[in-house]
């Protein structure tokens, strides 16, 4: 074998290095490497594996199994610490075999070759691949030849390391492009869910009612109660979280609005355990009225009959167990007209992006079950809300 002088090897390892600098996507890298251990070193074949979990896979190869530029025929899957390259890539140490027919490890691909070297590409001291090459000759790799790779393997995973950083800035500036326009799109659900035109006009529209009919008690309770709201969402319209307890008493203001609007037609019940400390804790803004709102707007639209909805505050461990039931008088109808019974409501995609945008994990359960009276099926939606 002849002796790589020093002048030669400090030009082919500038060849290695200046091949890359413009390439900008790893695959290009692993390619422009074989290429050059065939073309500079002289290798019959050359292929490189990066890992993939537990798995040495080939990504580039020049030999009998690339015969296109690009495209690797039935590309080799190694377990890591299997094989050659598989201890290789598992302790992180080059080996040259001399002759693969006194070692066991060997793994024939292509072809049966009689000797092997295998190089670890390390990035901050792991793993990330390795440089393999086969030759028809015993004893045909040198220790030159591991020097060589070795400090080839350095400057193409610095490459990597490289083109990994950039993709990764650029996916975390995705992300936070991403979370940037679903926050805006979450205060403008907020406006919308919480200052709904339907909302307000149906409220001015009850207010007006009731003075035309002269019934100024009603008016003015219904005119106070409706300014407490409105304050209180447009208090909200920024805020991520909301203390409990001034929820809780938006949810009876709501409800006793709807009352007032609606009168029979509509029974409310609100309930909280004992022992909730309300004052002291915050949870996700929005969701509660939204929530109420949806589920009695949407009965309200289809009930042939009264209204009754249930709502219950309980405290588990880190979470606010909410729980809203309300009747569904148009159960069998609504089978029949559907199929299925299922609506999507708005809240649903609330929540979803407040988990999102606020990296939250608000808990979502919903059920149909028969009301414990009146023969009807209630509509049941649990809520865990995690506490601030």
């Amino acid at each position: 074998m002849k002796t790589i002088q020093p002048k030669e090897i400090e030009e082919i390892l500038l060849h290695f290095s200046s091949s890359l600098h413009h390439l900008m996507e790893e695959e290009d890298v692993v390619w422009d490497l074989v290429k050059n251990c065939i073309g500079i070193l002289g290798f019959e074949d050359a292929v490189i594996y990066l890992v993939e979990g537990n798995y040495l896979v080939q990504k580039a190869a020049i030999g009998p199994k690339n015969p296109n530029e690009k495209e690797i025929i039935n590309p080799l899957k190694i377990k890591i610490g299997e094989g050659i390259t598989g201890k290789v890539a598992s302790k992180g140490l080059p080996t040259i075999i001399n002759d693969t027919r006194e070692d066991s490890d060997y793994i024939p691909d292509d072809h049966f070759r009689l000797s092997e070297i295998a190089v670890p590409i390390l990035l901050e001291g792991k793993v990330i691949g390795v440089i393999d090459s086969e030759n028809s000759e015993a004893n045909f790799f040198s220790q030159q030849h591991l020097q060589i790779l070795t400090a080839v393997a350095s400057i193409y995973s610095g490459q990597i390391a490289r083109i990994r950083a950039e993709k990764k800035a650029k996916e975390e500036q995705q992300i936070r492009l991403e979370l940037q326009r679903k926050s805006y799109q979450l205060q403008l659900e907020a406006l919308s869910a919480q200052l709904s035109p339907h909302f307000v006009f149906n409220s001015l529209n009850a207010i007006q009612n009731h003075i035309l009919s002269e019934d100024k008690r009603t008016s003015i309770r219904f005119l106070n109660i409706f300014g407490k709201l409105l304050r209180y969402f447009l208090s909200q319209l920024k805020e991520e979280f909301a203390w409990l307890d001034k929820e809780i008493q938006m949810v009876k203001w709501y409800l006793e609005l709807q009352k007032l609007r609606y009168g029979q037609k509509i029974t409310y019940e609100i309930k909280v355990s004992e022992g909730l400390n309300e004052e002291n804790l915050k949870i996700p803004s929005i969701v509660v009225q939204n929530l109420i709102e949806n589920l009695l707007e949407e009965q309200i639209q289809k009930a042939d009959g009264e209204i009754s909805i249930f709502v219950r505050f309980d405290l588990c461990g880190e979470f606010v167990k909410l729980q809203v039931r309300i009747n569904d008088s148009t159960h069998a109808k609504k089978d029949r007209k559907n199929g299925n019974g299922q609506t999507v409501l708005p809240w649903n995609s609330i929540i979803d992006l407040i988990n999102q945008v606020n990296t939250v994990d608000i808990k979502v359960e919903t059920k149909e079950e028969p009301c414990l009276d009146k023969g009807q099926h209630c509509k049941i939606v649990n809520l865990a809300l995690p506490i601030l």
